[in-house]
């Protein structure tokens, strides 16, 4: 009984603990090895519960460590007393968790259809597929929460040379492939197989490893100076009406020095009020941009008001000066920018109804904005989390800019999860991705996913470096995610289809499908 409960609930909920210490800031990827490992052996198909349990208990580990972040969010910045700010994000981890739940039941559903029980083998190759479509299921359902890829982990190995062809989907599959190549050695003791597997992984690893040094797109005219505000803006009395001065005048006052850059960024909703009630000061900034050849890029509110009155409000990226153009968010997050179920949550505690949490969306058919004569492609915090959205936006910009509020995260390890996402999403486009943010990490990011610069954070700094625009797409921004997805899909629907391979006793333990 104890055996059981072991291998049902303690066993995932220890591998899904482990894997987030692959990630930001602690980058232990090897740790991702043990972790799947552990999964690939104690899961079974014996029954639809029992895959749901294990599933669940893994992602309560993996979502519990990985996105603890988000009780600072509930607890410093949305009001909540500690017991409610725990309860909270209990809910919130239990709810994400469902999905490895079900990515768990499906195998076992997947392996119950096959015309002959599934061996070893063939069981991984099912595990690993469903993982990836997974992956991609968490960055569309219910908005997506594309946090916590596999993939991200593995920014600064061989791995990583594979991302702009495949993508981040792509290097998560690859890591699974490698665990899964080790699992079937341990299992069946063969070395012909251990020379087929260090084959296989040595020809991966490699192929990564050469392939980073690809450029794939192609660098234009020279290096431009970028210049970046990190205000340090505390978050809470941010939107009370009389600290509008003193924190227009700190970004004015950081701005002084950085008017010889080509370009300066201030971060995510940098001003506590609208654009169309800092006319004046936009104007007055716009001239002195014009003046010194620069280009001023900042994030702001907008709003459009209808015949009545009424506002429609956009968290907004506005480029002034040597450039133009307005760009609206289009991926809002829960809660933050937007409630669920507003009629029934909003005014029941203070988290449901912070400031500026009833945004609306971006129309999904905005234009780049200019830069000088060429385009640039503004994320907004939580956009640059989405690999395909990036991808799509990419194709019409020479620059990728991110630019985000991260004091929601607070000293947690959800900025520096935040960073290597915009590190991945510039290797997968191969352009520079410059990223503002209020408090840090603020950083240049090269089309190698390298940080060249980095300020300190919780400091009031501006950080100074170069940048160069790039044309071209890489494989991934021209096909998307699909040739991995459509991969995965065929890898699953030929286990199905084939079954269990004959093969004698001593090489495999049948595993049975589950019953009833």
């Amino acid at each position: 009984m104890i055996r059981s409960l072991t291998s049902i609930f303690i066993i995932p909920a220890v591998a899904g603990a482990l894997l987030p210490f692959c990630f930001a800031p602690y980058d232990i990827w090897p740790l991702a090895f043990p972790a799947i490992f552990l999964l690939l052996h104690f899961t079974t198909y014996d029954s639809l519960l029992r895959s749901f349990a294990q599933g669940w208990s893994f992602g309560l580990g993996f979502f519990g460590v990985g996105v603890s972040w988000v009780y600072v969010s509930i607890h410093d910045h949305g009001g909540a007393s500690m017991p409610l700010a725990l309860a909270l994000t209990s809910l919130f981890v239990a709810g994400i968790a469902l999905f490895p739940a079900l990515q768990f039941v499906l195998t076992a559903k997947l392996a119950a259809a096959a015309k002959k029980p599934l061996n070893i083998t063939a069981r991984t190759l099912l595990f690993i597929s469903v993982w990836v479509l997974f992956e991609w299921v968490r960055s569309w359902f219910l908005t997506g929460f594309p946090w916590l890829y596999l993939g991200n982990a593995f920014i600064e190995t061989p791995l990583a040379g594979w991302a702009p062809i495949t993508g981040v989907y792509g290097v998560s599959l690859f890591i699974l492939l490698t665990t899964a190549g080790g699992y079937l050695y341990w299992h069946y003791r063969q070395k012909k197989l251990l020379i087929n597997v260090l084959l296989f992984i040595g020809l991966l690893w490699g192929s990564g490893a050469l392939l980073k040094s690809v450029e794939w797109t192609k660098a234009l005219d020279d290096p431009f100076t970028v210049s970046m505000v990190q205000a340090n803006i505390p978050q809470d009395g941010k939107w009370e009406p009389f600290n509008r001065d003193w924190i227009t005048k700190d970004y004015l006052d950081l701005t002084s020095d950085l008017w010889s850059s080509d370009l300066i960024i201030w971060p995510e909703t940098a001003l506590p009020y609208f654009q169309h009630q800092a006319t004046k000061l936009i104007t007055k900034l716009d001239q002195q941009a014009k003046d010194t050849n620069t280009t001023l890029a900042m994030g702001i509110l907008s709003a459009e008001f209808d015949k009545s009155g009424k506002a429609t409000v956009y968290n907004s990226f506005s480029v002034i000066g040597n450039g133009k153009g307005l760009y609206n968010k289009q991926k809002l997050v829960p809660f933050g920018e937007y409630v669920p179920l507003e009629d029934q949550l909003r005014g029941l505690i203070r988290f449901f109804n912070m400031p500026m949490s009833d945004m609306a969306k971006g129309s999904s058919e905005q234009s780049s904005l200019r830069y000088g004569k060429h385009r640039l492609m503004p994320l907004i915090c939580y956009e640059v989390v989405y690999p395909d959205f990036v991808a799509e936006h990419a194709r019409q910009a020479e620059l990728l800019v991110t630019v985000s509020n991260d004091s929601w995260f607070g000293a947690s390890i959800g900025p520096h999860q935040h960073l290597q996402i915009a590190q991945m999403r510039a290797l997968e486009t191969r352009k520079y991705m410059l990223r503002s943010t209020n408090n840090g990490i603020t950083a240049i990011i090269d089309p190698f996913g390298n940080i060249t610069n980095r300020a300190p954070q919780f400091e009031r700094t501006t950080l100074t470096g170069q940048a160069r625009l790039r044309s071209g797409e890489t494989p991934f921004v021209i096909t998307g995610s699909w040739p991995i997805l459509i991969l995965c899909a065929l890898i699953a629907m030929g286990v199905l289809w084939r079954g269990r391979r004959a093969e004698s006793p001593q090489l495999d333990r049948e595993i049975q499908p589950f019953k009833g």
